[in-house]
């Protein structure tokens, strides 16, 4: 018995791994905006590599399966409900995979046995969710219910347990002892792994984007320039400035000064966002009342052309609470006339913001006329 309890302790502290490693991943693709038609594909196959493996394990430390409905318990309550349910389903086939797998063999009355208990762990799983309001205690009740319909239907069911239930029933209060004291450990576990990433993510936020537009900062700016080492491709820097926008401060305060630089950078993403690619860097708020739009120029057979249309619609937006009507100043410079060097063609684009507004404000100057 001792060494047997050693094995279940030994096993049960590589499902834990085994549970944490799949929640945080599952947790990862169901945020992923990767948009790969191949991401639907990736959770069944991570589940199922996580479910025989475990399953392997067991059977090498206790002779046995066990706990294989676990990680789809875990996933229903804390990542993902509607694809446990298929989790679920897609486990009693893996277990006879397995079975079949061990012995060479499968009987109509394994499989039907195996299907009715991925069944019943549905209904448990739905029924504990909607009548118990606490998370964790209907984590465990769902648990301890499918631990015994396991070892009920433990005759049908080839490698579910060593002895019959009728004759050690020490065996059901091992395994559910063991399975809620893995659930619980598991759940925290997962909690501080998923909130310490959320506060990573936070910060990352915080160092690289502008709180007031949400665009990226300058940090990020000079992070992107100085670090781009791409060779022979070509990109776009605009310098974007909003005329006479020092006026609206010193008349109405700061208040109003940024209630038009968030309608502003709303505009900007409205009208350029939609136009950023895989090689662009995004856009900036450089400081102040300038903006920076890093961009690919084969997109555009006209920049200016493209940036004109843009201006005369913002000319007709009211900003603030006084409804001002505002225009922009744009210098724009392209890589390719400065050996790729971003932080030279963000110096030449400098220049030519300067030259826009010494030529009277709303002004759109590009090099060399392109």
């Amino acid at each position: 018995m001792i060494t047997y309890l050693f094995s279940y302790i030994i096993l049960m502290v590589i499902i834990m791994n085994l549970a944490i490693s799949t929640l945080i991943s599952m947790k990862f693709l169901m945020y992923s905006d990767s948009g790969s038609r191949y991401e639907q594909w990736i959770k069944p196959i991570i589940y199922v590599a996580m479910l025989y493996t475990a399953m392997s394990v067991s059977y090498h430390f206790i002779g046995v399966v066990a706990h294989e409905y676990l990680l789809a318990l875990l996933i229903f309550y804390l990542v993902d409900k509607k694809q446990a349910i298929i989790l679920v389903i897609i486990t009693p086939f893996v277990r006879m995979l397995y079975m079949l797998f061990v012995d060479g063999h499968l009987t109509v009355i394994n499989i039907v046995a195996s299907l009715a208990v991925a069944v019943m762990v549905i209904i448990y799983m739905e029924v504990s969710d909607k009548l118990i309001a606490n998370q964790t205690l209907s984590m465990i009740i769902s648990e301890v219910l499918i631990v015994a319909t396991n070892l009920f239907l433990a005759p049908y069911i080839p490698h579910v347990v060593i002895y019959s239930i009728f004759n050690q029933p020490t065996n059901w209060i091992i395994r559910a002892s063991v399975a809620v004291i893995t659930l619980l450990i598991v759940r925290k576990v997962y909690f501080q792994v998923t909130t310490l990433q959320n506060n990573n993510t936070e910060l990352q936020k915080e160092v690289s984007f502008d709180k007031l537009t949400g665009f990226f900062n300058y940090k990020k700016f000079e992070q992107d320039v100085l670090t781009n080492t791409d060779e022979n491709v070509d990109v776009g820097i605009a310098i974007i400035d909003l005329d006479y926008f020092k006026n609206v401060n010193d008349t109405y305060g700061h208040e109003v000064g940024n209630q038009v630089l968030k309608q502003f950078s709303i505009f900007l993403r409205e009208n350029l966002a939609y136009k950023l690619s895989p090689t662009d860097l995004g856009i900036y708020r450089y400081g102040g009342e300038e903006f920076v739009w890093m961009f690919n120029p084969s997109m555009f057979t006209d920049v200016k052309h493209f940036l004109k249309n843009i201006q005369n619609d913002f000319l007709e937006i009211p900003l603030g609470d006084k409804g001002h009507h505002m225009s922009f100043s744009v210098g724009i410079s392209f890589s390719r006339h400065h050996k790729y060097n971003l932080k030279l063609t963000f110096d030449a684009a400098d220049v030519l913001l300067y030259r826009s507004k010494k030529n009277g404000r709303g002004h759109i100057v590009v090099e060399n006329d392109y």
